[in-house]
């Protein structure tokens, strides 16, 4: 069957595909750090878990909506997987077909929100506080967990800013040094 798909998929659409998995997986092992989650910050629930990716899918689409359109195209595949993962869990944890669309668009606004808000605080001048203050006025983490949160953020979005253009497009984060 793959040899099939593949005689009607170009390779760059196989070559995006396959970097857009590989940001997928970058996207989702930086928010399971358990360090993310518990006490003063991130819930560790399916909401608190959404919410964590939903942050550092925004930095990733974020960063690829400035290569341009290729960055873009690629932007889109990240975010089909991501939804297509999120949709598999809720069905996993027994959610319905009659629920599952107002669940999955109730997870797409929250989605959209955060990864609007995150980028917004890093094009702020003082960065650090207007992260805090994100995080803290969409009610993600509190006391030391703010600051857990947002240094972790801070990291990646370093480590994103750090990478060529022509790495982040073949999926590479710079996520795994740091």
């Amino acid at each position: 069957m793959q040899r099939l798909r593949n005689l009607f998929t170009s390779q760059k659409s196989r070559d995006r595909n396959e970097a857009a998995k590989r940001l997928h997986h970058d996207v989702t092992a930086r928010s399971r750090d358990p360090r993310l989650f518990g006490g003063n910050a991130l819930e560790d629930t399916i909401e608190g878990r959404t919410n964590a990716i939903a942050l550092f899918a925004g930095l990733v689409t974020g960063r690829l909506a400035a290569v341009g359109p290729e960055g873009q195209a690629l932007s889109s595949r990240l975010t089909d997987r991501i939804f297509d993962d999120i949709d598999a869990g809720l069905r996993e944890t027994g959610v319905g077909d009659a629920s599952i669309a107002r669940k999955v668009r109730k997870i797409g606004e929250r989605f959209v929100g955060l990864g609007i808000a995150v980028n917004e605080a890093f094009a702020a001048d003082s960065i650090e506080a207007d992260l805090a203050s994100m995080i803290e006025r969409n009610d993600l983490a509190s006391g030391d967990g703010i600051t857990v949160l947002s240094t972790s953020l801070m990291s990646a979005h370093a480590a994103l800013a750090a990478k060529s253009d022509e790495a982040l497009l073949a999926g590479q984060t710079g996520w795994s040094q740091s």
